[in-house]
């Protein structure tokens, strides 16, 4: 039981007090449901959406096979593309305009990076800068980084993630095998080719680049130094986990099994098994093909099947933001054929859980995505949902808390909406954070700490709640989390400082 504190922070209407909580056991998938609001459905084909450092206010969206990059900006996509690389892009296959990274400094150098497939169909990562329109790159300042040679009459896996990792400012670069199907050629295996690997470099040390002196393999003359991981089919996406570094991977099979595997930060050099393995099965040979054990399996795999079709594996970020403090550290990825989206959290050496989001991340009217093409994340760690045939989405949980700037011995109105009509709801707080308390009687988990009743309400018809009340003079200075709760839902999580 939690104890009761002396001090409301709310004083409600109702002046029920802190009523304690029984706690017992609940499954955590049983609170927080998930729906997604749109950001824009004025793009075609998008293949990538996020944000620039320091910069909340925009959403940059690239466009697969149109050749654009697009700001989508005070509510509505900008007229006027920000770069537009048409005219050398070939999106045949695979490949397309795949996926852009900001520099880590851009708020200072505006330098930004873009990896398509060009007019010869090799994966080219070209660097730009931004103009003097904050909102238009200076297409003249193009200057090639790295290109990835790959069979020019052949336009299957090109891979498709950069990334900046977050803890060694090194950039991250996955390549496809090429093809043919089946890696016949053994490309990924090939320590002398690029294709079917992920690649480090630094971008800053050298031009167009130089090799982080950490590399596994700079000391090998057998394999190339660029070369940070081996052994992959088409890592269409990868997303580096803000918090701890680490890179989760997306390799999309190819008769069989999906995958996703992970790379610990700093743990470069392993090889993930493609075309000696497809996921953690044997693929060629069939039997005994790893007898050393020298290949390193995915951490989940799904199997391709019908009713519904799975068929290839989207990812994926890891959600880090404040409002879903129970999804934290969950990695979400989803099936391009089924349109199933799921998530899974691993600890470093197994996934500790393993959600099914397919009933909830929809589009806001309730129907499926046409096709998962993305996964992107905001600067404040929520996630977008990128729809290649009708645009970016955000998740968000389906009961929406709002709150307003708090002041001490200030009157405050909390308002809750996505409750079911005329249900009953709870608003809760905490001093102390978000956590994980099981309610049985509301059949919820909550994310917060030791949380304290601030009062109840009934929604209306329209299913809103509203509560209204005092906050204590005291407070001021003081950092409140606040939750709602109906019966088997919960609201997203708000947290605001006292004035």
């Amino acid at each position: 039981m939690i104890a009761k504190r002396r001090k409301k922070v709310v004083a409600t209407a109702t002046a029920i007090g802190l009523l304690a909580l029984g706690l017992g056991h609940v499954d955590p998938a049983a609170a927080q449901r998930l729906t997604t609001e749109t950001i824009t459905n004025d793009v075609t084909m998008p293949t990538w959406a996020g944000q620039a450092p320091g910069d909340l206010d925009r959403v940059f969206i690239l466009e697969r096979t149109s050749g654009l990059l697009k700001i989508f900006k005070d509510e509505h996509v900008l007229p006027t593309p920000f770069l537009n690389i048409s005219d050398h892009l070939r999106a045949r296959g695979d490949g397309g305009f795949m996926s852009m990274a900001f520099h880590p400094d851009f708020q200072n150098n505006r330098l930004f990076y873009i990896y398509y497939t060009d007019s010869n169909g090799d994966a080219v990562v070209d660097r730009y800068n931004v103009s003097n329109d904050p909102d238009v790159a200076d297409a003249s300042s193009r200057f090639e980084i790295i290109k990835i040679a790959r069979n020019p009459n052949d336009d299957l896996h090109a891979g498709g993630f950069i990334g900046f990792s977050p803890t060694d400012g090194y950039l991250y670069i996955t390549c496809g095998d090429g093809g043919p199907q089946g890696d016949t050629n053994n490309h990924a295996q090939n320590p002398q080719l690029m294709m079917g690997k992920i690649l480090r470099i630094d971008v800053d040390g050298g031009s167009p680049y130089a090799i982080p002196p950490d590399n596994p393999f700079v000391n090998d003359p057998n394999t190339l130094d660029e070369i940070w991981a081996i052994g992959f089919r088409n890592p269409w996406r990868a997303a580096f986990d803000a918090q701890t570094g680490d890179l989760y991977v997306a390799d999309v099979g190819y008769g069989t099994w999906e995958e996703v595997d992970f790379i610990a930060d700093g743990d470069g050099g392993r090889n993930y098994g493609w075309a000696i393995k497809e996921g953690a099965h044997c693929y060629r040979p069939r039997q005994d093909c790893d007898p050393n054990g020298l290949l390193t399996d995915p951490i989940t795999e799904y199997q391709h099947q019908s009713n519904p079709t799975r068929c290839c594996i989207i990812g994926g970020s890891v959600y880090r933001g404040e409002s879903i403090p129970l999804l934290g550290g969950h990695y979400f990825y989803a099936d391009f054929c089924s349109r199933e989206s799921f998530s899974v959290r691993y600890d470093g050496s197994q996934v500790v859980e393993s959600l099914d989001h397919s009933g909830e991340l929809r589009k806001p009217d309730g129907s499926a995505f046409g096709a998962f093409s993305s996964f992107g994340e905001d600067l404040n760690g929520e996630l977008f949902v990128v729809d290649l045939l009708s645009g970016v989405y955000r998740i968000k949980t389906a009961m929406h808390l709002d709150v307003p700037n708090l002041f001490a011995g200030g009157h405050a109105v909390l308002t809750v909406s996505g409750v079911s009509p005329n249900a009953r709801v709870l608003f809760l707080y905490s001093l102390l954070g978000p956590g994980k308390t099981p309610v049985p009687q509301y059949d919820v988990t909550l994310a917060l700490r030791h949380p304290l009743i601030a009062g109840p309400a009934t929604a209306n018809g329209l299913g809103v709640a509203t509560l209204s009340g005092n906050l204590a003079p005291g407070l001021a200075g003081r950092t409140l989390w606040f939750q709602a709760a109906e019966i088997g839902n919960t609201s997203d999580v708000s947290r605001r400082v006292v004035q």
